[in-house]
């Protein structure tokens, strides 16, 4: 049970840095950036759980993991559960989710019935779809997933790897389309 206090509330504190370096040090690399910061909590979870007692001092005994090393590797697959599996995907959506945004875009239109060509010039508050496609393109290259040769694109050999590991993923959680 201590793994679940532990990682209960190294996830509340994380929850609470996310938000404030989102807020006080703003940077287009968000998840790069709250990846960090979970490497950061790990660190301060792992201090934690050593340095209080198996019982946190409230703890009744039927309630302790034995052997404590289980407890310990129980509160890490918590934490990184609750990071990976929780505060990273609902950061990921509400900043990136392609669908949400048009759903956003529509309710601050103020009406019901949107076509695709005010879609694709108002996507984003105004941005447009173009603005998202070459924020994409510049992540890509910027991240050197792709190179830029004249005005077209070409895929790098870290760019062809990590396509190919997504294609076999995908291929194996058989959610690629049929031919």
């Amino acid at each position: 049970m201590k793994a679940v206090v532990v990682a209960t509330g190294m996830t509340v504190v994380l929850l609470i840095l996310v938000t404030l370096a989102f807020r006080i040090f703003p940077t287009p690399r968000r998840a790069k950036q709250m990846t960090l910061i979970y490497f950061g909590c790990v660190l301060v979870s792992v201090l934690a759980w050593l340095t209080t007692p198996t019982d946190l001092g409230f703890l009744p005994w039927p309630l302790l993991i034995e052997p404590r090393r289980l407890d310990f590797f129980l509160m890490l697959f918590f934490f990184t559960a609750a990071f990976f599996g929780g505060v990273l995907q609902l950061y990921n959506l509400a900043d990136l989710g392609f669908s949400l945004r048009i759903l956003i875009d529509i309710d601050t239109a103020h009406t019901r019935f949107i076509d695709a060509d005010w879609l694709v010039t108002n996507y984003a508050s105004g941005k447009g779809l173009t603005w998202m496609y070459g924020k994409r393109i510049e992540d890509l290259l910027e991240t050197k997933l792709v190179d830029r040769n004249a005005k077209m694109i070409e895929l790098t050999p870290k760019g062809k790897y990590t396509a190919d590991i997504f294609l076999a993923v995908r291929h194996l959680l058989r959610l690629e389309s049929p031919p």
